[in-house]
């Protein structure tokens, strides 16, 4: 996998775990996808570099997960990528609390389906 691929699929992990969008930034206030990492901030650099060097520790079985989701989300519509996000968004501003109840609402949703 090339180094440009690698990074991708890290930004991916920084939007969503499964069939994650890349980070964003932002432009006067409009949200817009990063297309490099120029495009993004010190702190979003950050975060995709720690993202890759989870990525790098997975094992090979997971990281095929990630890429297959990656592959999978790539070939989604527009309208579909920018719910996943939206999703994510609301995700993100959760408490710890209701993270976790989400979390095992999840779990539980998992196991029965």
């Amino acid at each position: 996998m090339t180094g440009a691929r690698q990074l991708t699929l890290a930004l991916l992990v920084v939007s969503a775990m499964a069939l994650a969008g890349t980070a964003a930034a932002r432009d006067d206030g409009d949200r817009r996808l990063a297309e490099g990492w120029d495009d993004l901030s010190p702190q979003e650099r950050g975060e995709a570099y720690r993202n890759y060097q989870r990525f790098q520790k997975l094992r090979p079985e997971q990281r095929e997960t990630v890429e297959r989701n990656y592959d999978r989300y790539r070939q989604m519509p527009s309208e579909e990528k920018d719910r996943i996000r939206g999703n994510y968004q609301r995700y993100r501003q959760l408490s710890p609390d209701e993270r976790r109840e989400f979390q095992q609402q999840y779990r539980k949703w998992k196991e029965h389906r």
